[in-house]
C-alpha cells in the first residue's frame, strides 16, 4: 500500500507532457518584420535560380539544342532578377540597429555572404547571356552544368549564413510553402 502512495505522490510531482501549454511566438517588432520581409523577397527570388539550375543539371545530357538554349535563358533571367534584389536586402541588414555581439557577428557574416552572392549571380548572368545565344547549345551542354553547380553551392552557403542571422535575430521563418504548426489549446 505504501508503494502505491509513493507512486501517486511521485507522479503528481512530475509535470506531465499533456499539461504543458504551448504559447504562440511573440509578434516581431516593426524593425525586425521589415528586415524579415526584405530578406524573404531575396530568398523567394533565389528559389527561381535554384529551380533553373536544377532543371539545367537534370537535362543537360539528353536535351535538344533548343531546349538547352531555353534552359540557359531561364537561368540568365533568374540570376538577373535575383541580383537586382540584393541591394535592398543588404541595406535592410545594414540599417538594423544591433548591440548584441552575436547579432553583430552574424550580420557581418551575412553582409559578406550577400556580397559574395552578388558576385556569383552577376557572373551567372554574364555566363548565361553568352551561353543563351542561338549557336551555343553545345557550349551549354559542355559547361552549363558546372556553372549551375557553382551557383547552387553559393546559394547553399548563403542560406546557411541567412539561417544563422535569422536565428540570432529571433526571427522564425518557415520554409517556403510550409505552414506554421497548429498550437495546442
Amino acid at each position: 500500500m505504501k508503494r502505491w502512495i509513493w507512486l501517486v505522490i511521485m507522479l503528481g510531482a512530475q509535470p506531465m507532457s499533456a499539461q504543458i501549454v504551448v504559447q504562440p511566438e511573440a509578434p516581431l517588432d516593426s524593425a525586425r518584420a521589415s528586415l524579415r520581409d526584405a530578406l524573404l523577397v531575396l530568398r523567394d527570388s533565389l528559389v527561381t535560380v535554384d529551380a533553373a539550375a536544377a532543371r539545367l543539371q537534370r537535362d543537360y545530357r539528353q536535351a535538344s539544342g533548343p531546349s538547352l538554349l531555353s534552359r540557359a535563358r531561364v537561368m540568365r533571367d533568374a540570376c538577373a532578377r535575383s541580383v537586382r534584389t540584393i541591394p535592398s536586402a543588404r541595406s535592410a541588414v545594414l540599417r538594423t540597429e544591433l548591440s548584441d555581439v552575436n547579432r553583430l557577428k552574424r550580420r557581418v557574416e551575412l553582409v559578406g555572404a550577400l556580397d559574395t552572392l552578388r558576385g556569383v549571380l552577376t557572373r551567372c548572368e554574364k555566363d548565361f547571356v553568352a551561353m543563351s545565344q542561338p549557336d551555343q547549345a553545345e557550349t551549354v551542354r559542355g559547361y552549363a552544368n558546372d556553372r549551375a553547380g557553382r551557383v547552387l553551392g553559393s546559394l547553399r552557403r548563403y542560406d546557411q549564413k541567412l539561417s544563422n542571422f535569422l536565428r540570432a535575430m529571433g526571427i522564425r521563418v518557415t520554409p517556403l510553402g510550409a505552414t506554421a504548426p497548429a498550437l495546442a489549446g
